[in-house]
């Protein structure tokens, strides 16, 4: 019998106890309509100091295919490097713990990257989405996007949707260029997977924005603002005498 592909989704979190169990088990009963993919999930705990680390516990003994991976420091970025540096699943993925993302699109996600796209990414800016989120994040998020097409001339439309996807070899290899450990780990994923050669398909999604997110608007936008001058001048592909 042909095995079946495997798939990896991480939920990095950060003080997440009101919501955490209820997030897996939605996720985990949904799975269950889709036998043909292997599926693992991890909890990276970014050093929570609420219950987050013992419901998470709670829940590995309880759940087969779930564990919970306790990392000693804050940061999306280094929640998702760690989990996918560790894996050996055909393909890796990441999802906020909220399921702001609709779960529909994980799995026309790692249908495309089992028929060969490389990396699949949620765009909530396309047409064909839609998404439910304040005026000013709205705002934030076309702008900061623009400003990455004007500093580094990528074609990518949504560097921060919390939804993205990639073959395990591909994703693996991209983890070596990439210094962000937080917000901004996003941007250069996606800006490392292009200036590699990588595809990537960018997919339209449902999307509700969660009240409780502990982005703050204006030190991401400073965090990122360093980033992009640091990628377009002083990127990994440059240090090593690699086109850009």
């Amino acid at each position: 019998m042909k095995k079946r592909p495997s798939a990896l989704i991480v939920l990095p979190v950060y003080n997440e106890e009101k919501v955490l169990r209820q997030s897996v088990l939605t996720l985990t009963a949904f799975l269950r309509e889709y036998e043909r993919y292997e599926w693992k999930i991890v909890i990276a705990d970014n050093n929570s100091k609420d219950r987050t680390g013992e419901i998470g516990r709670a829940i590995e003994s309880e759940i087969p295919i779930m564990k919970y991976l306790y990392i000693p420091r804050k940061g999306r970025g280094i929640a998702l490097r760690t989990a996918w540096e560790q894996t050996d699943c055909d393909f890796v993925s990441y999802m906020d713990i909220d399921l702001s993302t609709s779960l529909d699109a994980l799995i026309r996600a790692v249908d495309l990257l089992n028929e060969g796209a490389d990396i699949v990414v949620g765009n909530r800016l396309s047409r064909n989405s839609n998404t439910t989120r304040c005026l000013k994040r709205e705002f934030v998020s076309r702008s900061y996007n623009a400003v990455i097409k004007l500093a580094l001339g990528t074609h990518f439309h949504d560097a921060h949707c919390g939804f993205k996807t990639g073959r395990r070899e591909v994703v693996q290899k991209l983890l070596s260029y990439i210094e962000d450990n937080e917000w901004f780990f996003d941007t250069e994923f996606l800006f490392y997977a292009e200036r590699k050669g990588y595809k990537i398909k960018e997919i339209p999604v449902t999307w509700l924005e969660d009240p409780d997110t502990k982005a703050k608007i204006f030190k991401d936008a400073y965090d990122d603002l360093r980033g992009l001058y640091r990628l377009r001048y002083h990127n990994n592909l440059n240090a090593a005498g690699e086109k850009t």
